[in-house]
């Protein structure tokens, strides 16, 4: 049986074992030997003329890598590019979803085709095995049509927090803004929704727990507001009431934590009540395992603070 050549077989390996028909012709295999490799089952086909061999995973990356060499202006976008990036906060599809153009000719096999008159080579990042994968901010745009508002706010707050500034996301919205665009909307709503100086949530717990608390009519809520210590500092806590000086702080205890930190936090604590705030803090563990109760604790203390305030 002929084989390929060192170069070949490494570019094969580097690729999740993608590998053309005219990658095999211009290694020196021929037309009837390529074809006894399909037919034995040594080569799987993916689309036309790109195969992967049999003994390599038929992963999820093997299938984004053999739908971008099968058309090299496609772009592994939406929450197939969100795997690859490792966002949080949307689900993981087993199927490459691809951006391609109008003019371009539609892929065969398992993927799904999303169609585009606005692909720039600014949303394109190109990965040394053969993936060419959406920009954090176009990934981003293009996850809207896939998820809920909710979801959406959070992965919103996790690319700031990650990849991108909030001019960017609106640089992209703006870029975007074809009438009629899935997803729009929904980024119309959540980049209003939000100042630009204002920092990114930390964790989707956080965003979830300000916006509980919204939802059950406590207005005001400003998302690290800053606050400026006796020594200079600033702080800026999770979330503030800042008329009637009240925060809350939400500590990751399984994440982090311990004696150091603790102590931090106590300190700082006492330097904002110098200052006249009253700080309360909850754990992720609280939330996670008894939200809705804690939540209802939480507008307790805000409405106690409230009293104590106008007395």
């Amino acid at each position: 049986m002929p084989s390929v050549s060192a170069q070949l077989a490494a570019r094969i390996a580097s690729y999740h074992g993608i590998v053309t028909v005219d990658e095999l012709l211009e290694d020196g295999l021929t037309t009837n030997a390529v074809r006894r490799w399909v037919s034995d089952g040594v080569i799987l086909r993916c689309h036309d003329g790109v195969y992967r061999v049999a003994t390599s995973p038929d992963t999820f990356e093997a299938r984004c890598a053999a739908a971008c060499v099968a058309e090299p202006r496609a772009v592994i976008t939406g929450p197939a590019a969100a795997r690859l990036w490792q966002f949080r906060h949307v689900f993981q599809p087993t199927s490459p979803i691809v951006l391609v153009e109008h003019d371009r000719n539609p892929l065969s096999g398992d993927v799904q085709v999303q169609r585009t008159n606005v692909l720039d080579d600014t949303d394109r990042v190109g990965r040394p095995d053969g993936i060419v994968v959406a920009s954090p901010p176009r990934a981003w745009f293009d996850c809207a049509r896939h998820l809920d508002d909710t979801r959406f706010e959070m992965l919103t707050e996790w690319v700031l927090d990650r990849h991108a500034s909030v001019p960017t996301l609106w640089g992209m919205r703006r870029r975007l803004a074809g009438r009629g665009r899935p997803g729009l909307a929904r980024v119309n709503r959540v980049l209003s929704q939000r100042a630009a100086w204002q920092r990114p949530a930390g964790s989707g717990l956080e965003h979830r727990t300000l916006r509980a608390l919204e939802r059950a009519g406590v207005r005001g809520i400003v998302r690290q507001h800053p606050i400026k210590l006796y020594n200079g500092v600033v702080v800026h806590p999770d979330g503030a009431l800042p008329g009637i000086r009240w925060a809350l702080e939400i500590d990751h205890v399984t994440w982090h934590g311990g004696r150091i930190d603790a102590q931090r936090d106590k300190a700082r604590d006492r330097a904002l009540r110098r200052v006249g705030w009253q700080v309360d803090r909850v754990t992720d563990i609280e939330l996670d395992t008894a939200f809705e109760a804690t939540v209802r604790e939480l507008i307790g203390l805000i409405e106690h603070r409230r009293h104590d305030i106008a007395a």
